[in-house]
């Protein structure tokens, strides 16, 4: 029995196209591979660069944040100081916030300030403003932004700043006062406060307007 050649070779071509591609699928198999062994090293190369600058740029930042001013700094709502000055009178400080920063510990930044002077006491004072500085080791408070003073007797001051000394008792400033009392009206360059409000000092170009009762 004798096979036909034509039918021969008609039987060979599927098996030669077969190997054919499969060999080409290796060839693409084997340059994937070939690049992707080549690539790995490099990739991981640049994950680890990735990540050792993403530690050194946090590193950076953070020593940044540190020496910028007010970066550690503590801050409160609503805080109330209590004390008592040379005389034994109560005092309390009140705010809308507070802040006091890790490079200077004995000074407390202020929004919207409120002291009370001789708090219980017969004629207390009340001062209040916009911002304000206090500064524990000397127990002073500087207030500044509309500076509004009252006691217990209907007198109400206003001035552009004013400087309390809680341990002393007084309220002083050097920026210009006007107000009305029960007795008038006052203007001046400068003025004190003491005595529990009993005794008030104006100076420098003093006007005042008397209301007889």
């Amino acid at each position: 029995m004798s096979l036909d050649p034509g039918l021969a070779d008609q039987a060979g071509v599927p098996s030669t196209r077969r190997r054919a591609e499969e060999m080409e699928r290796w060839r693409r198999r084997s340059r994937r591979i070939a690049i992707y062994r080549k690539a790995l090293p490099w990739t991981m190369l640049a994950i680890v660069v990735a990540v050792v600058g993403w530690v050194g740029a946090r590193a950076v930042l953070s020593v940044r944040q540190a020496s910028q001013p007010g970066s550690s700094e503590l801050r409160m709502t609503n805080p109330k100081f209590y004390g008592r000055d040379e005389q034994g009178r109560s005092f309390q400080l009140t705010a809308k916030e507070a802040a006091r920063n890790s490079g200077e510990t004995n000074q407390v930044t202020l929004v919207a300030p409120g002291m009370q002077l001789g708090v219980g006491g017969e004629n207390p004072i009340a001062v209040g403003g916009g911002r304000g500085v206090y500064r524990e080791d000397s127990k002073v408070l500087t207030v500044d932004g509309g500076v509004r003073m009252q006691d217990a007797r209907g007198t109400v001051l206003t001035s552009p700043k004013a400087v309390v000394d809680t341990q002393a008792g007084v309220v002083r400033g050097q920026n210009g006062i006007t107000g009305e009392a029960p007795l008038g009206q006052v203007s001046a360059s400068a003025y004190a406060i003491s005595e529990g409000g009993d005794r008030l000092v104006f100076s420098g170009g003093v006007r005042s307007r008397i209301v007889q009762p």
